[in-house]
């Protein structure tokens, strides 16, 4: 790749801030190479005592990584900036610096505040720090890795999803009643394969100390057997599933409900369950919302331009849908957080409603807010709202 002045100054402050230990991280984005490989980011490691800059490269199924000292990253750096990669960020304690390139490769360096003060420490993590212990015998057991811990390529994206809801828990039982508790109970609602109800179970206990019990609600047996066989052999003996429907099921009330499989309704009957329960946490990631697109017909004059073509229609469906139940569990005593997640083999939409019981009065606010979103929208009824009889 040809120099620019651009480049090189981009590439001089990579090193000066790497020599002086000031260099936080590198990210290359807007990859134009061949293959599955997207973005880059490089992190500064110490190898030995000596300081290297280590480049993990994320692909569809796998993260690589990859090590070099200083000048050999520079040249590296170089080899990619402009040809694989039209975009380059360092971000230094002193300054972030962009690189941009167009398709044309004209380039604009650009310098801006420093977004971070600190630099992280730098010694050399031989495998990333998952929130899950990939070592651990469930995760064989459930097909997930390998004899001998390490994740298989196919599974990968699975376990990072697995990682990701775990953090996401993890975060939400610090922000709730749970939080102190030394006991919990949490029943997860269309527990499937139980990928997710064993990695919480295992975080709860191991890295929580906490006293869990947990009960997995699935309709197909075949599941539910291979589930509680690995449960008895991991000696998780406080972790059960159960075949049934949710709402023929044993369970009782619960510190925290968790339903990321439930179509249409079921969603509602899952948050009007936890409601009832008073639920520390209720945790949701709503599918197959059909109840309100057909009354939308009904919805203000304005909104005619969305309505009237199908597919905006029923996303239009989707975002009433789940807005109302935000709203609702809001109505109920809850604050209510809407988080992005990484979706499931079950569905390709990646919305979490996270709804933490709160002491906060915004109880009657947000039932004027959903009287208004019905009004504006046309809709009569709302499965969640007749369960709450609101």
């Amino acid at each position: 790749m040809t120099a620019t002045p651009d480049k090189d100054a981009f590439l001089a402050a990579v090193r000066e801030s790497a020599t002086a230990a000031t260099l936080v991280r590198i990210t290359l984005g807007k990859y134009r190479g061949s293959g599955d490989a997207q973005k880059i980011v490089a992190t500064p490691v110490t190898l030995k005592g000596a300081p290297q800059l280590k480049f993990v490269t994320s692909h569809a199924r796998k993260d690589t990584t990859q090590n070099y000292t200083i000048g050999d990253a520079v040249q590296h750096l170089s080899s990619l900036v402009g040809a694989d990669y039209l975009s380059a960020t360092l971000f230094t304690l002193s300054e972030d610096v962009t690189l941009q390139f167009t398709k044309k490769k004209a380039t604009t360096l650009t310098r801006g505040k420093p977004t971070f003060s600190a630099v992280p420490e730098a010694a050399h993590n031989r495998a990333k720090n998952y929130i899950v212990d990939a070592t651990k015998p469930y995760l064989q057991a459930l097909g997930v890795t390998q004899a001998d811990g390490t994740v298989k390529p196919s599974m990968y994206p699975k376990f990072k999803q697995i990682c990701h809801f775990v953090e996401i828990v993890d975060q939400l039982i610090r922000e709730s009643d749970v939080k102190s508790a030394p006991r919990v109970s949490v029943t997860d609602i269309g527990s499937g394969k139980g990928y997710l109800t064993f990695a919480l179970y295992d975080h709860l206990t191991s890295a929580l100390g906490k006293d869990a019990r947990v009960n997995g609600i699935e309709v197909r047996a075949d599941m539910v057997a291979l589930c509680q066989d690995i449960a008895k052999r991991a000696k998780f003996n406080s972790l059960t599933f159960e075949q049934a429907l949710a709402e023929n099921s044993s369970s009782v009330a619960s510190d925290v409900i968790i339903a990321l499989h439930a179509c249409d309704t079921a969603t509602d009957d899952a948050i009007y369950r936890g409601i009832k329960s008073e639920a520390a946490l209720i945790v949701v990631a709503p599918c197959c919302q059909h109840e309100l697109a057909p009354q939308l017909a009904s919805a203000t004059a304005a909104l005619s331009g969305i309505t009237k073509f199908g597919l905006f229609k029923q996303r239009q469906a989707d975002l009433v849908t789940d807005a109302a139940r935000c709203l609702l569990l809001e109505a109920s005593g809850y604050r209510v957080k809407v988080i992005e997640f990484v979706s499931t083999e079950h569905t390709a939409k990646n919305i979490l409603i996270a709804a933490i019981r709160s002491n906060t009065d915004h109880k009657a606010a947000a039932r004027a807010q959903f009287a208004m979103l019905k009004t504006e929208m046309g809709f009569t009824t709302q499965r969640l709202a007749t369960l709450l009889e609101i």
